[in-house]
């Protein structure tokens, strides 16, 4: 940075004066010029957007419901028929939605007869018919549907329903999720409103899904009809009414385009008045405390700032840690100082840090940082339940080539396996060069299953000849595979015994896949 010609720390407390002095006297104008009924306005404005951030909350919601279900619809345990296992399986589901019993999936087919229903034990009776309102337009459209407000045939409450279609040969079933109100209450509170305001999600049809305020009361309700001849009408908007509760509020509401759902903010009059002569005082207090303040300590902050900007500099060299710095010109001598010192010692951390995480020859994760990772991901799965893979991967034939062609072309060969290797994974894994002909690749959430059917895939993509600057090298590669937690719950074991199957590979022929015995 350039910071011959960059102004001092006295001739920028001048403008800092000026910049505090004149936007306060705006500010003064300002608040003398204000209208009331446009700040009104501006306030209700503010609430429409607050509710359209409230309605992509719940809309995110439904569609991470939708996404579990979808995903769930593909399981092949239904095809096969084998509901038990299906049954265990969408408890799983419900698990990663941390549905904190406010949810439950079932299974039915296109008269409504329940194959599984998470609300009650597998074995467990079902009725064979299904209040779920519309079903029969998932088999019509062959679309996901988002429910109205409706009683549960088996929990006998009021409920809402995100249906997805089930195909196999057309469509055979639909899979539904049933979600008690209690969870849109939930996340309407997660909000944190200001004291007194009300949210309410209407059905599209007009009824009380979930409200803060009296949720027990007026879930299921229908809303006064001049609010639902708004609500129909109109995608937002804003109107003055008296709530069920006999509160007189300036009302938001947005209709949302995913549900067909519509939230509404109820802001009771005497609070919208309150927040309104509040928020102008603060304003005339800001603006009287912002003229003192910069006025009696400018100049005693300029000694300070030189002092202290001079005072980072070796203290930032020494420190030799933390994230990569990019500043740009501060436009201040002193600070650009500070800036190009810390930019120094950033590039020397991040080459030091890449140095000792990583390989030189391919730059790929080296052991160490290859197990301190796998360590932190055994951490999570263990927390959330979930599954790691590790591929154990050794190169077949690699001493011949480095023999008979040399050690450069030898290092050429183990760079274009890399290659191959982050081609061939997501970019959630993590592929590692655990030393040699050697390579590792973890992979989070995926089961010992996929895990070799990637590693199958990896075999073949590796065993493809290699262009080496007019050398043709031919190499294959033999994978292990183990997985957490069946394999191992340790990086240690999981590494050894992905290399024990990897070694059974190479015994059995080399070029193929080994999976891990189970402990």
């Amino acid at each position: 940075m350039n910071t011959k010609r960059a102004p001092t720390i006295r001739s920028k407390l001048v403008l800092l004066v000026m910049a505090c002095v004149v936007p306060a006297c705006l500010v003064a104008i300002l608040l003398i010029t204000h209208d009331y009924q446009r700040a009104r306005a501006q306030l209700l404005t503010n609430s429409l957007s607050t509710a359209r951030a409230m309605v992509s909350v719940v809309d995110r919601d439904l569609a991470s419901i939708e996404s579990s279900l979808v995903a769930l619809a593909t399981s092949p345990y239904i095809g096969s028929g084998n509901f038990r296992a299906f049954y265990q399986q969408a408890q799983n589901v419900l698990q990663n939605q941390n549905s904190q019993g406010e949810m439950n999936i079932a299974l039915l087919d296109i008269t409504g007869k329940q194959y599984i229903n998470t609300r009650s034990p597998f074995d467990t009776t079902l009725p064979t018919r299904n209040n779920f309102v519309g079903m029969q337009s998932i088999y019509e459209t062959g679309k996901p549907l988002i429910s109205d407000i409706f009683v549960g045939g088996v929990t006998k409450r009021p409920l809402l329903a995100v249906g997805v279609p089930v195909f196999d040969h057309g469509i055979r079933y639909n899979l539904n999720a049933g979600i008690f109100p209690e969870r849109f209450e939930r996340l309407l509170l997660q909000q944190k409103l200001p004291e007194g305001w009300i949210a309410v999600i209407f059905d599209g049809n007009g009824k009380i899904i979930a409200r803060t305020r009296d949720m027990q009361r007026y879930s299921g309700q229908m809303a006064p009809p001049d609010m639902v001849k708004r609500l129909k009408a109109a995608t937002e908007g804003t109107l003055e009414r008296v709530t069920q509760d006999g509160i007189s509020v300036h009302t938001v509401f947005i209709r949302s385009s995913v549900s067909n759902w519509s939230l509404a903010l109820n802001i009771p009059k005497q609070s919208f008045k309150h927040e309104l002569r509040e928020t102008l005082f603060w304003l005339v207090f800001a603006t009287f405390i912002l003229l003192v303040i910069s006025l009696a300590a400018a100049w005693w902050i300029g000694g300070r700032i030189a002092k202290s900007v001079h005072g980072l500099i070796n203290p930032a060299l020494a420190l030799g840690a933390g994230d990569q710095v990019d500043i740009p010109p501060l436009h201040l001598r002193e600070a650009d100082e500070v800036g190009t010192s810390l930019m120094k010692a950033s590039a020397m951390l991040q080459v030091a840090q890449h140095r000792a995480n990583h390989d030189g020859l391919t730059g790929l994760v080296n052991r160490t940082l290859f197990n301190e990772i796998v360590n932190q991901q055994l951490l999570l799965c263990e927390r959330n339940h979930t599954m790691l893979s590790i591929l154990y991967i050794d190169l077949d034939g690699f001493k011949i080539i480095n023999d008979k062609h040399g050690h450069e072309t030898g290092d050429k060969l183990l760079c274009s396996v890399a290659v191959r290797l982050k081609a061939g994974s997501r970019s959630s894994d993590v592929v590692a060069r655990l030393g040699g002909d050697e390579f590792a690749i973890v992979m989070v959430g995926t089961s010992m299953k996929n895990a070799k059917t990637v590693a199958e895939t990896l075999v073949e993509n590796v065993s493809e000849p290699y262009d080496l600057d007019g050398v043709t090298a031919l190499v294959s590669a033999s994978i292990g595979v183990a997985a957490y937690p069946d394999s191992g719950v340790t990086s240690e074991a999981l590494l050894h015994r992905a290399d024990r199957a990897m070694y059974k590979a190479k015994g059995l022929g080399r070029r193929r896949v080994e999976t891990a015995p189970s402990e």
